[in-house]
């Protein structure tokens, strides 16, 4: 039966809600900060979404973390959950639009011989609605820090001191430094809205969880929030209602549906010790259910994967984090040079010097570089989720991409572990095939074995009674028999033959033929094929396993494999290729672990899940094709992002340095460049 495994929470994890991240620059110097602390594996600060996610070995001191990050110019707290606030289009333009009416005015007051009137119009723009960019650039100068925002200070405020200057051309500088400050305010204001609309996917859990719990004691019934649940906690939950938080029946019987957990839409018999799980519904019976120990639920283990998963720095990412570190300073170098060489040695006039300069550094803000992958990696992640499958690591999914080798471990992957009955052979006996079932089942549901389980199953369908059974023992590998109703029943696999079971009920001899079921088929299979050459490693006999290869297409198949035979499998292959492996069983966790990249579905056990870098929710092997495709697009969409970037940068950069662009013109150039790629991010990543 296909009941949804419990997930383990994730340990030693801490987020953080950042503030005063500007760029992609304040986060890698997060990082680097937050890294050196021996007691972190692990950090990865993401832009977009303003947080920290931290993993460590052992305990950490918060406050003195969160310390670390203040000292270095920006704020930290422990994340917690916030109500969603819907970003307003009209609030957010206001501050920008404002500001380039003003800086519209600056030149019509000099026009008009209003210079006072100008010049506190451009203080007004330059020095209180640009104020974060000069407060945050003295911040990372105290700590021989550069970013972005030591450009636009920089550029902006050496336009209002040359403004001063009696020789310069006032209204020139004064409304080119505002116009600088509003381009970046109209750009900055097109990234929170599209990050917003990119980054708003999670609400599908969100809208679906459930805010509150009916709390039990013998005095009263009491509406407490999810969030306060704790461990012990008596909880009531109606029919039709959704299970808030994982828990173990104490009274009451059942039937649930796990759809959100496993795809799998077929209701769940429920019963006094059983588990429930966070998101599943109850479906028609009242239930008395006992908060787990931690008050766990699979929602937080979900949500953590998926902030996991796009809290991740790609390898590309820590690529850009390097250039744009050591960027801006070259910047600030290039715009010197380009000063002191064209006063200095071409003599040209110092007012054209300077404004040559401050062109240099306003249109080389690297913002467009820092905003080429992280949107995309939001959106990717939040759109595998609504497609019914999880990826821990942005890197893991681009491989899927690049590598060719899959191999497939067998029952539970190829095979649901679940065998169908395709015929009842009752030719020799007086027995009708409901009768024989009925026996069949009376024993077999004292065994795990699959085939004990899909019979029982199947009499369950059919809705045939079960009898009292006794003496009931099991010959391991190959049958079980036991007295059924006074009468001795045996049921055991015909030699030779793996899908045939010879059945004995007293006298009568029939045979039931059994075909396991397919996860996948030939049409599925040639799509699959098309991209990865594919194998198959299993723990079971080699005959069973050539046989299923045979019938479904698959060349090379290996049975009779222990895990550690799988392990070195895979790392042989490895030698020559990368691997791709999807299995769902303990002792495949070795493997997943080794495998370039690992992929298991949520049906599978804990440790499976735990050690796969992506988890199909729900559906089947079909999601390959699905996952490979994001994969293939994102891919696309970064390298299209970062050609935008790399070219805007490559192509104006000299423009600026051979003086044929103003500041503002500069401004204007810059903050194109950064909504070109936060656009292009936006855009759809599916067909």
């Amino acid at each position: 039966m296909n009941k949804a495994t419990p997930l383990s929470q994730v340990k030693n994890t801490l987020t953080l809600d950042l503030e005063g991240m500007t760029c992609a620059a304040c986060a890698a110097r997060i990082e680097r900060v937050i890294s050196k602390n021996e007691s972190i594996d692990s950090v990865s600060v993401n832009f977009p979404l303003k947080k920290a996610v931290i993993k460590y070995q052992q305990n950490i001191n918060i406050d003195e973390l969160i310390q670390k990050i203040s000292s270095i110019g920006y704020s930290a707290d422990i994340s917690t959950p916030k109500e969603e606030v819907k970003v307003s289009y009209k609030n957010t333009f206001l501050i920008p639009f404002i500001s380039l009416v003003l800086s519209a005015g600056i030149s019509r007051g000099f026009n008009t011989d209003n210079s006072i009137i100008s010049y506190f119009l451009g203080f007004i723009v330059i020095f209180i609605f640009g104020r974060r960019f000069h407060i945050s650039a003295l911040k990372k100068i105290k700590h021989l820090e550069f970013n972005m925002d030591t450009l636009i200070s920089l550029g902006s405020l050496s336009s209002v001191a040359v403004s001063l200057l009696p020789s310069s051309n006032s209204d020139m500088f004064l409304d080119a430094g505002a116009y600088i400050v509003s381009f970046v305010l109209f750009g900055k204001a097109v990234e929170e809205i599209s990050i917003k609309d990119s980054v708003n996917v999670s609400e599908a859990i969100k809208n679906s969880r459930p805010q509150n719990a009916k709390v039990l004691s013998e005095e009263s019934i009491v509406i407490t929030k999810v969030s306060d649940l704790k461990t012990g906690d008596l909880i009531g939950i109606s029919p039709g209602e959704i299970i808030p938080i994982d828990g173990v029946i104490k009274t009451g019987n059942s039937s649930t549906n796990e759809d959100f957990l496993t795809g799998e839409s077929r209701p769940i018999d429920k019963s006094v010790g059983d588990t429930v799980l966070a998101g599943s519904i109850n479906l028609d019976g009242y239930l008395e259910v006992e908060v787990k120990e931690g008050a766990v639920s699979t929602y937080d283990f979900i949500e953590a994967l998926i902030l996991e998963a796009q809290s991740t720095t790609p390898a590309i990412q820590k690529s850009l984090d390097k250039i744009t570190q050591f960027f801006v300073p070259s910047i600030l170098i290039l715009s010197l040079f380009t000063f002191v060489y064209r006063y200095s040695i071409l003599e040209i006039d110092l007012i054209r010097s300077l404004e040559i300069a401050i062109s240099v550094l306003v249109i080389a803000c690297p913002c467009a570089l820092g905003l080429a992958t992280p949107i995309i990696l939001y959106k990717a992640s939040s759109l595998a989720y609504s497609d019914g499958y999880i990826f821990k690591n942005f890197d893991k999914l681009q491989n899927i991409k690049q590598l060719k080798k899959i191999i497939f471990d067998k029952t539970g992957t190829l095979t649901s572990g679940i065998f169908n009955i395709t015929k009842i052979d009752t030719s020799n006996s007086n027995l009708s095939e409901e009768s024989v079932l009925s026996f069949v089942a009376s024993i077999e549901i004292k065994s795990n074995h699959p085939v004990a389980k899909s019979l029982v199953l199947e009499a369950e369908k059919r809705e045939l009674p079960l009898f009292v059974s006794n003496e009931v023992r099991e010959d391991i590998g190959s049958g079980i028999r036991g007295i059924v109703d006074g009468i001795q029943v045996i049921v055991k696999r015909k030699k030779g033959v793996e899908n045939i079971l010879e059945v004995s009920i007293g006298d009568e001899n029939v045979f039931i033929v059994l075909e396991e079921d397919l996860t996948v088929n030939d049409s599925l299979l040639k799509k699959i094929k098309k991209d990865y050459d594919i194998s198959i490693l299993s723990g079971d006999n080699l005959e069973k396993v050539e046989t299923l290869a045979k019938k479904i297409g698959i060349d090379h198949a290996l049975g009779d494999q222990t895990p550690e035979d799988k392990l070195k499998y895979v790392k042989r292959m490895q030698e020559s290729e990368g691997v791709i492996f999807i299995g769902d069983g303990i002792n495949d966790s070795p493997s997943l672990q080794q495998a370039d990249v690992s992929i298991t579905t949520s049906v599978s056990s804990q440790i499976a899940q735990a050690s796969s870098d992506v988890v199909i929710q729900k559906g089947g092997l079909e999601k390959i094709l699905n996952i490979r495709n994001l994969a293939t697009k994102s891919s696309k969409r970064v390298r299209q992002n970062l050609f935008l970037a790399f070219i805007y940068n490559t192509l104006m950069i000299p423009v600026a340095v051979s003086g044929n662009i103003s500041p503002k013109l500069g401004a204007l150039a810059m903050a194109l460049s950064s909504i070109s790629v936060v656009i292009n991010s936006s855009r759809k990543l599916t067909n």
